[in-house]
């Protein structure tokens, strides 16, 4: 199902609309951190504002049936109706429309404009299709009549939304859908030429991107991130630059086609995209074009957002923080207490320690040493800011100690002194590359891990991207460019 941002890009293309009712439809169900998934269902609230939706959306559109559906003087309203369906219906559904499909919807527009008017007719037409499966969902069905066994094909005109949907989180648009209408998407080649057209053509691919590096990241909660105002008075002002800065600086990343890599740039950089007021919270010196130069930080998981999102309300928390590194960067397993009949209890206060100090209980406890010895030697590094990511020297008027070993058997286990040295060794590491692929792989195709046959779909696509240059597994597109050329993206395994 379309998440509630490609529901408001897609009404938005389809309508020129300014509304974004997806904004306050039920939060978007998050499967491995994405909202691109298929865990995306329709339940019984999200029905009534799909409806509301909807009846909003077409009476704002029936304002300008002028040029949505033309009808002009001497016309047979009937033929104009026809046409329109035609046209905007395989717009609504990506693709033509079916005999049934076509005889459908004239029939409803029959029943609004009898006794009525053209305009209320085709009005009803336009609820009808932005409430519809075709126009809700992405579909990955294959060619009617195939029989659905093994490694089932898309078609070219899933191949074409899956693409679309990707890249500028909307519909395809009429050079895409000219291409799977010839054909031309069961070439690889052209593939990645129309990723990469829709990359260089749209706006929108940007904030597209944005999104999968803010989700993969779950800096996206930093919108909804709340802290104790006894603890974190100003946390309130900085809370929203913290967001604007995340979403400035993947995009500057992105943009700036860096050699090293965007994966290196987002955890090493030495800059950010920042106001004065945050520019002097850093300690930054500003430069051009909103940049600001950082000495005492580096890279995104330095940065407000995460450091405040992987943080409670009253403190630090190294076990978010670590858990973070671990799950989103490393891609190394860690499972929820809940699943291994563990209570959580957070050590008890105590205002003669930091908190550090408390959590060494952690691994001293034999139940949860086995997670916590991976958890906090991550998290530990971070523990030079509080909980909204202010830098700190003591802890409950204890020293600060950020020093860490790490010895979990990676290619980044070392000694560090604290979250930017490990952030710069994160930055150069072949583990966190291939963690960045995985992510990408499951916001691409939708799909989670511990689905039916997905793992191995995604170790499959590990062991195709592996013959990526070296230099440009770090690659945002690159990677994704990898994927559309794959058998995997034109192909879904038949659930039994």
């Amino acid at each position: 199902r379309l998440s509630n941002a490609e529901y408001d890009r897609s009404v938005s293309a389809l309508l020129g609309t300014d509304q974004r009712p997806g904004h306050s439809f039920a939060p978007d169900k998050r499967q491995s951190g994405f909202t691109s998934n298929d865990a995306q269902r329709v339940d019984a609230v999200l029905a009534q504002q799909l409806f509301a939706a909807a009846r909003q959306l077409a009476a704002e559109a029936r304002g300008k049936l002028d040029k949505l559906a033309p009808c002009e003087e001497g016309q047979a309203q009937s033929d104009c109706a026809e046409h329109f369906i035609t046209r905007f219906g395989a717009q609504a559904y990506r693709r033509p429309l079916t005999d049934e499909e076509h005889a459908g919807l004239l029939s409803l527009y029959r029943e609004g404009a009898q006794d009525a008017s053209y305009e209320d007719g085709i009005e009803l037409v336009l609820r009808a299709l932005l409430q519809s499966a075709g126009f809700l969902y992405v579909t990955e069905l294959g060619e009617a009549g195939v029989k659905k066994t093994g490694a089932l094909p898309l078609t070219s005109y899933e191949l074409a939304s899956a693409l679309s949907y990707l890249m500028i989180g909307g519909p395809p648009d009429a050079p895409l859908l000219t291409a799977a209408a010839s054909g031309a998407l069961s070439d690889p080649e052209e593939r990645q030429a129309q990723l990469l057209r829709l990359r260089t053509d749209f706006p929108e691919s940007r904030a597209q991107l944005v999104r999968i590096v803010r989700e993969w990241l779950e800096l996206d909660r930093s919108e909804v991130t709340a802290k104790d105002i006894a603890f974190y008075p100003m946390y309130d002002e900085y809370g929203p630059a913290f967001a604007r800065e995340s979403h400035d600086f993947i995009a500057a990343v992105l943009d700036a086609e860096d050699p090293a890599g965007d994966l290196h740039t987002l955890l090493a950089a030495d800059w950010t995209v920042a106001d004065p007021a945050l520019a002097e919270f850093y300690a930054g010196t500003a430069l051009e074009d909103g940049r600001v130069s950082l000495s005492a930080r580096r890279g995104i998981l330095n940065q407000g957002a995460f450091l405040a999102v992987h943080a409670h309300a009253y403190e630090s928390s190294p076990v978010l923080r670590g858990a973070a590194i671990a799950r989103r960067i490393a891609c190394m397993p860690v499972p929820d207490p809940g699943t291994l009949g563990i209570r959580v209890m957070a050590p008890p206060n105590d205002p003669t320690l930091s908190t550090r100090q408390r959590f060494t209980a952690h691994t001293a406890d034999p139940a949860c040493a086995q997670c916590h010895t991976v958890i906090d030697a991550l998290g530990d590094a971070f523990e030079r800011y509080d909980g909204m990511g202010a830098y700190r020297d003591t802890d409950n008027e204890v020293p600060v100690d950020s020093a860490t070993d790490i010895h979990l058997g990676t290619d980044f286990d070392g000694a560090y002194q604290d979250s930017n040295a490990l952030s710069l060794a994160l930055a150069n590491s072949a583990r966190v590359q291939e963690c960045l692929a995985r992510h990408l792989f499951r916001a691409a195709t939708a799909r989670s891990p511990d689905k039916a046959g997905a793992a191995a779909s995604e170790d499959a696509f590990i062991e195709d991207w592996h013959n990526l240059p070296e230099a440009t597994r770090g690659n945002v597109v690159d990677t994704l460019s990898r994927l559309v050329s794959s058998r995997l993206f034109t192909h879904r395994g038949v659930e039994p």
